[in-house]
């Protein structure tokens, strides 16, 4: 019977060596970093982002690129979150990483097995998509997304669109200043949750807020906390959180603030006491009362003229970096002049709604009233 040769010490280390040099996955990691930078270089947006997910030392290498300003929004639409980058420097292209192609037929929008890129030409505009294995938490999937996105770009997140309670505790731990924050239906329940992110997100350009997902009725005094707000569902908008606040521009859509309190606002802008930043200012009421007698209760005892347009008032708002506003055209309209020069331009208008009555009851008319207050400054002024 042959006797059994084992092998000797050094060539079960040769073995091994080759063993571990079987497991590398990826040989262009090995390459010297000179080069391998410059193949980096070379890489789109989104390949430079599934690059950093190679290893560590793709991820360092990929840190060192210099990018020009890239602006990050988490978004979400109507089904999946996504992310959203554009780059100052390339103004035509979107790049887009979301779970599914909605460009797809129905009965292929499923998440895919693999990751996959993918471009969608429009004339001159060009959107590129990674489409990323959805492991069942998308949220939070998008949320590490996000997270190795501003470090191997060395950009902070400029919009996020909030969905669930989590990712507001997520943003205020991880970046609790952000330029535009939109807060969907239902997703704050209380006051209380209000209140956590009036004083932990610092909001330096837009904040929307949706409607408060509770049955009690809810009011708060506090003031809010940025330069410009739009609040849909704004029936806990009282009289002191208007007044007391240091807003440019307050959008207040389905208000329970009455013609009396309309009026009590233009007499304290009016008197300098209050809104001294104000900007821009629209409520939006519904209500059955005419709109005559409405605009007359909410402009009573304010010294008033009347303008034809022709008197320099500038026809745009800025709302934010993103949304510049134009205002409408009246034939005429009603000027509060404040001593220093600044002046109010009152626009009311309205249109008949559905009156939400059974057909057989006594339909009162329905009105949706919108009363705009535009503030600019008379340059004749002296």
């Amino acid at each position: 019977m042959p006797r059994k040769r084992f092998p000797r010490p050094k060539q079960l280390t040769n073995r091994n060596k080759l063993k571990k040099k079987s497991k590398v996955r990826f040989p262009i990691l090995k390459l010297p970093r000179v080069v391998l930078l410059e193949c980096i270089e070379n890489l789109d947006v989104l390949e430079i982002i599934l690059f950093s997910l190679l290893s560590k030392r793709a991820k360092s290498m990929a840190k060192l690129i210099h990018w020009n300003l890239l602006d990050i929004t988490f978004g979400h639409d109507d089904e999946d979150p996504y992310i959203l980058l554009t780059l100052s420097s390339n103004p035509g292209h979107t790049w887009v990483i979301r779970y599914k192609d909605f460009y797809e037929e129905e009965e292929e929008e499923e998440s895919p097995e693999y990751s996959y890129f993918k471009s969608y030409l429009t004339g001159p505009q060009a959107k590129h998509y990674l489409f990323l294995k959805n492991d069942g938490n998308a949220i939070e999937g998008m949320k590490k997304m996000v997270e190795l996105i501003c470090e191997v770009f060395r950009f902070s997140i400029c919009g996020i669109y909030i969905v669930e309670e989590s990712q507001i505790d997520w943003i205020v731990k991880f970046q609790p200043e952000v330029r535009h924050v939109y807060i969907k239906n239902n997703v704050v329940t209380s006051v209380e949750t209000l209140d956590h992110v009036f004083k932990n997100i610092k909001v330096t350009e837009h904040f929307v807020l949706g409607s408060i997902g509770t049955e009690k009725e809810t009011k708060s005094k506090e003031s809010i906390p940025y330069r410009s707000v739009s609040i849909w569902s704004s029936s806990w908008v009282t009289l002191p959180t208007v007044l007391n606040g240091n807003n440019s521009i307050i959008r207040l859509i389905d208000s329970k603030l009455t013609p009396k309190d309309i009026n009590t606002i233009l007499k304290e802008w009016q008197m300098g006491t209050k809104l001294q930043n104000l900007e821009y200012l629209e409520i939006e009421i519904f209500t059955t009362q005419d709109l005559e007698s409405l605009s007359n209760e909410a402009v009573k005892d304010l010294n008033l003229t009347e303008s034809d347009g022709n008197d320099g008032r500038p026809r745009t708002v800025r709302i934010h970096d993103e949304c510049i506003f134009t205002l409408p055209s009246a034939e005429l309209y009603l000027n509060s002049i404040r001593s220093d020069g600044m002046v109010g331009s009152i626009y009311p208008s309205c249109t008949e709604v559905d009156s939400e009555t059974s057909w057989w009851i006594i339909r009162k008319k329905r009105l949706r009233v919108i009363l705009q207050f535009h503030v600019w400054k008379l340059t004749s002024f002296k």
